[in-house]
C-alpha cells in the first residue's frame, strides 16, 4: 500500500498556514476595532443636525390630545410656511444632568399642574434648546426665498461674530395667549450686545414683509406647563443657588432659520466674509 506522505504533509502545512494567517487577520481586525472604539468619533457639523431637525407631519389637523394639551400657535393652511429664526444649543451630558435637577426641583415645588421637559424627546433622545430671535411668522410659498435672502443680508449687516451667553437665573414666562407657561433660563448680555443685534436683524427682515416683530426678552425654555404657576411655585425658584446655574455656558456661531420642516444654517463667519 502506497501512502503519499509528502502530499498529506503539504496539505497539513497548508491548513496550518491558513489557520495562522486567519488568526493574524482576525487579530489585526480586532486591533483596528479597538483603536476605533478608543478614539472619539469626529463631531457632526451643525448642518447635519438641521437635516433631521423635525419630523414631517402627516396630518394637517390639530389634536391637542396627541401633544399633552398643546395647540398650534399658527393654524395650518396649505401654502403657509410657519417660520422661526433662532439660536440652537445642544447641552452636553453634564449640562443635561444639571438641567434635569432644575426641572425636578420645579416639579417638586409646582402645585398647579404637571411639568413637561424640553430636554428629551418621547423616546428619550436629547433635544436641542433655543433662543428665539423672531416671533412665530407665516410666509407664503412665493415669499420663502426672498425672506431667506433678506435674513441673510440683515445678519451680514449686523456683523455679529461667534459669542457666548451664560445662564443667570430661572423664571416662569407665559406665551402671548397665556395658554402655556415656560420654565426658562435667564441669560447674561453678551459683551458686544450680539443678541440685540441679531434680534434687530431678524425684526428688520420681518418688518420688510409686514410680519410681527419680537421683543428683547431673551431666554431658553427648558420645560412647560398648561396652568400658570402660583406665587409659591415662583418663589421656590429663588431658592436655587445662582452659582449652580452660572456654570451653564452656551456658545453660538450661527443663526438658524426654520421654514416649515426645512432648517437653513446661517453661520456668522460666512456672513462676515461676504459682508467684507
Amino acid at each position: 500500500m502506497l501512502v503519499d506522505y509528502s502530499d498529506s504533509s503539504s496539505e497539513s502545512d497548508g491548513h496550518s498556514n491558513s489557520r495562522t494567517q486567519n488568526r493574524r487577520k482576525r487579530k489585526a481586525e480586532d486591533d483596528g476595532l479597538l483603536k476605533l472604539d478608543s478614539g472619539r468619533p469626529p463631531p457632526l457639523p451643525a448642518s447635519f443636525r438641521s437635516l433631521y431637525a423635525t419630523n414631517v407631519r402627516t396630518f394637517a389637523s390639530d389634536d391637542p390630545a396627541l401633544h399633552a394639551g398643546r395647540t398650534r400657535q399658527v393654524p395650518h393652511a396649505i401654502g403657509n410656511w410657519p417660520t422661526h429664526a433662532y439660536l440652537e444649543w445642544y447641552p452636553s451630558l453634564p449640562e443635561l444632568v444639571q438641567l434635569d435637577k432644575v426641572i425636578k426641583h420645579a416639579e417638586w415645588s409646582n402645585t398647579c399642574d404637571s411639568i413637561h421637559s424640553f430636554l428629551r424627546s418621547d423616546l428619550g433622545a436629547p433635544q436641542p434648546l433655543h433662543i428665539s430671535l423672531s416671533a412665530p411668522l407665516v410666509l407664503k410659498t412665493d415669499q420663502k426665498d426672498a425672506f431667506q435672502q433678506t435674513v441673510f443680508s440683515e445678519v451680514s449687516r449686523s456683523n455679529v461674530q461667534p459669542f457666548n451667553v451664560q445662564a443667570t437665573g430661572l423664571d416662569w414666562v407665559a406665551n402671548y395667549e397665556r395658554s402655556r407657561f415656560f420654565l426658562v433660563l435667564k441669560l447674561s448680555r453678551p459683551s458686544n450686545n450680539d443678541l440685540n443685534r441679531l434680534l434687530s436683524a431678524s425684526n428688520a427682515a420681518a418688518r420688510q414683509f409686514g410680519l410681527a416683530e419680537l421683543s428683547d426678552a431673551f431666554h431658553i425654555s427648558i420645560a412647560w406647563t398648561l396652568k400658570e404657576p402660583d406665587k409659591q411655585t415662583r418663589e421656590q425658584l429663588l431658592n436655587l443657588d445662582k452659582d449652580y446655574l452660572k456654570s451653564l455656558m452656551m456658545s453660538f456661531s450661527g443663526l438658524k432659520l426654520k421654514m416649515g420642516n426645512v432648517v437653513i444654517d446661517i453661520p456668522f463667519t460666512k456672513c462676515r466674509e461676504i459682508s467684507t
